[in-house]
Parts: C-alpha cells; sequence; structure tokens
C-alpha cells in the first residue's frame, strides 16, 4: 500500500533525472594567461627532475662501488686467512717431526750425548730416615 502511494512521485523523478542526464555539463574554463614578469618554467622543471634523477643514479653507482670493493676486501681477508693456516701447519709439521725420539737421537749425538748402558731410576715413594 505504501509504495503504490509513493509510485508518481518515483516516475516523476525518474522523468527528471533522464531529462537532466541528456543535457551536457560543459563549461567554458577561462584562458590562463600569464601576469606581467611571471614565467612558466619547464625548463626549470626538467633540470630539477634531470637533477634528482642524476643524483639518484650516482647513489646507486656509489653504493654499487662500495659493496664491490668490500668484496675485494673480504677476498683478501680470506686469501690472508688461508696463509696464515698454511703457515700454521707447517710449523707444527716441522715441530712434530723434531720432536720425534729419531731426531731427538740424531741431535743428542751430534752433542757428544751417548745412550745410557744401565739405566737407573729413583724411586721418591720410599721415605729414608
Amino acid at each position: 500500500m505504501a509504495t503504490s502511494f509513493f509510485s508518481p512521485a518515483i516516475a516523476r523523478s525518474r522523468e527528471i533525472v533522464i531529462s537532466r542526464s541528456t543535457q551536457a555539463v560543459l563549461q567554458l574554463v577561462p584562458e590562463l594567461k600569464k601576469e606581467e614578469g611571471e614565467e612558466i618554467h619547464t625548463r626549470a622543471f626538467l633540470f630539477v627532475l634531470s637533477g634528482i634523477f642524476g643524483v639518484g643514479l650516482l647513489s646507486l653507482l656509489l653504493i654499487n662501488t662500495l659493496l664491490t670493493q668490500d668484496a675485494f676486501v673480504l677476498q683478501r681477508l680470506k686469501h690472508n686467512v688461508n696463509m696464515t693456516n698454511d703457515q700454521r701447519d707447517a710449523i707444527l709439521r716441522q715441530v712434530a717431526t723434531k720432536s720425534s725420539p729419531e731426531s731427538l737421537s740424531v741431535e743428542a749425538k751430534k752433542m757428544g750425548m751417548v745412550p745410557a748402558s744401565n739405566p737407573q731410576f729413583i724411586d721418591i715413594s720410599v721415605k729414608s730416615t
């Protein structure tokens, strides 16, 4: 019952919307005029944009260069670690060779020492009174 009461108003509003939507909604825009002493600086804007772009590229180049330089430093440090480890291994091999019983006996003979024919041991567990 309520919808039939509002149906003439809905039909009328539909007609108004249809009639207004067929009309063009165009307006004239006033022409942009430059005032005395005022200019539109397109070149300055292009210079600013190209400056920002150039600074960005230079910063990327700097970052890339620093990362590459760090990679070279890291490679050099790894090489130094490998060299140090090789030297350490060589020194440990020399110590092991010189501390072997055979080389110790050879060095003792060179110094004029002779092997003990009758070795004697000291027993420190026995108390003497």
